[in-house]
């Protein structure tokens, strides 16, 4: 029986748009997995503008979820909440919450000059005023950040969290208290 061939070309346009497909899906991993969103930018130089547009969304809610899961945002419980809900999509109020959070969490050598590469990129995309609003909610953030790192500073107190479930418990109303010093609305 002769192998059936169909015409040249015939399937060059379901090929391109499967071959796109993949690509945007591995774009989404590699995203997903950077913890730095402002340097997404550099991964999407030569992309068509709607489909990176689309690989930032599906992006985004797979590093809120990895980020919100790994305990690496300092966000109030109940915005914490609000996005799990939401099926890991922010609000514009949430955006500003965790750009906050990433800033303050910094603790690299070059932080301060990531704020401003950040302040840049915001005020270019969403004007002056989103960028005061992020720079009002670092300072709440860094203190429950430094209040969490105060919980298991030292190796007996971080031997009893870990080892007790009286340690955990406390440790976990502790983190949960630090984190609801910073504003939800």
């Amino acid at each position: 029986m002769p192998l059936l061939v169909p015409p040249a070309g015939a399937l060059a346009p379901v090929t391109s748009a499967l071959y796109v497909d993949q690509i945007m899906e591995e774009l989404v991993e590699i995203l997903s997995n950077i913890d730095e969103l402002e340097t997404w930018k550099n991964y999407t130089p030569e992309c068509d503008k709607s489909q990176v547009a689309k690989a930032y969304e599906e992006a985004q809610k797979l590093w809120l979820k990895r980020m919100i899961s790994g305990q690496r945002l300092f966000l109030h419980p109940e915005v914490i909440n609000d996005i799990q809900t939401q099926g890991w999509e922010a609000s514009d109020l949430q955006k500003r919450m965790i750009w906050a959070s990433l800033i303050a969490s910094d603790e690299s050598r070059s932080s301060k000059k990531r704020m401003y590469r950040i302040k840049e990129s915001i005020i270019n995309k969403h004007g002056e005023a989103w960028w005061e609003d992020v720079y009002s909610r670092i300072k709440p953030a860094y203190a429950a950040k430094e209040r969490i790192k105060k919980i298991s500073s030292g190796p007996a107190v971080s031997i009893f969290v870990s080892n007790t479930i009286i340690g955990a418990e406390a440790a976990h109303i502790e983190i949960d208290s630090a984190l609801r010093m910073i504003p939800k609305r």
